[in-house]
């Protein structure tokens, strides 16, 4: 008799807690994008900022090129809304569920005897939490805890096209032929090195007369880019070079550096002839005779 009591107790009470299913709430339909992004291959190579030097001192970064194949679909969705079943719950919903019986009975004849004065609705809805309450495999219907679960979906592809996601190389050391000179150039951690074709220091200028400069990344053997100057860009810098150099040669003069300062501002190297100034009035700051001539022919 023992047994046939714990096999019951059992069946009615442990087994509908253990295998307790959730409660269906609603149905819904949806739609949502989906990227899926499928590598293809990847290679080093150069680019420069700007694309075009402009001026004096530009900038070459190191970068890895990954080409990826993009398919963006539209995925429409079909699926129901949930309470998930939480056997615990039942230790509080249980009891509540035995006293909402008669709330619920009572509430039902309230509704019959106002002629729906008082809503059948609210009738429904206790009546509705009485008996999940009761029901030891089933939990509280509940907006704020429900979950969603997808029955069917079903995907359109709407877009296909190869893209390249471009990631620059920390470090990488990038190394410059001009003519028959060679330079190695660090690169910082965005893969960024300065190439300065002229500067004030001629031991940094790579410019050496040849249009033709030749990139490529230290330890990539396959691998170059080549970057053509215009005639007219070359001729400037050469021009840019000879005025540095006359003003240097010719010893320090408040007048000459002005005129330095304004040639090279007219060449549009407008950064470099800030530099000659800024460090030729550093040199010179406590020369009076100097910053009198420099300040007189500053304003005319």
């Amino acid at each position: 008799m023992k047994k046939l009591l714990k096999t019951v107790f059992v069946a009615v009470v442990l087994l509908p807690i253990i295998s307790g299913c959730a409660n269906y709430i609603k149905d819904y339909e949806a739609s949502e994008d989906r990227v899926i992004r499928t590598p293809i291959g990847s290679k080093h190579d150069i680019v420069f900022k700007p694309s075009v030097p402009v001026d004096s001192e530009f900038t070459a970064v190191a970068i890895t090129v990954n080409k990826q194949k993009v398919k963006k679909y539209q995925v429409f969705i079909k699926g129901r809304v949930e309470t998930p079943y939480k056997w615990w719950r039942e230790f509080y919903e249980f009891p509540c569920g035995l006293v909402l019986v008669p709330v619920s009975l009572c509430s039902h004849i309230i509704s019959v005897f106002t002629f729906g004065v008082y809503p059948f609705s609210f009738s429904t809805h206790i009546t509705d939490l009485a008996y999940s309450g009761l029901n030891p495999a089933l939990n509280w219907e509940s907006e704020s805890r429900s979950v969603r679960t997808a029955v069917e979906s079903k995907e359109k592809l709407v877009d296909e096209q190869e893209e390249d996601k471009v990631i620059p190389i920390a470090n990488a050391v990038i190394t410059l032929k001009s003519g028959e000179r060679n330079w190695k150039l660090p690169g910082d951690k965005f893969g960024e090195a300065k190439v300065k074709l002229i500067s004030l220091k001629a031991d940094e200028s790579v410019f050496t007369g040849d249009r033709e400069l030749v990139f490529s990344i230290v330890g990539e053997k396959d691998m170059s880019r080549n970057l053509l100057l215009t005639r007219e860009f070359a001729s400037k810098l050469l021009r840019a070079r000879a005025t540095i150099q006359r003003y240097q040669f010719g010893g320090p003069s408040g007048k000459k550096l002005v005129q330095a300062v304004k040639q090279l501002e007219g060449m549009k190297f407008t950064r470099l002839a800030y530099q000659l100034e800024k460090q030729e009035l550093m040199k010179h700051k406590n020369n009076t005779r100097f910053m009198n001539e420099f300040n007189s022919v500053s304003m005319e």
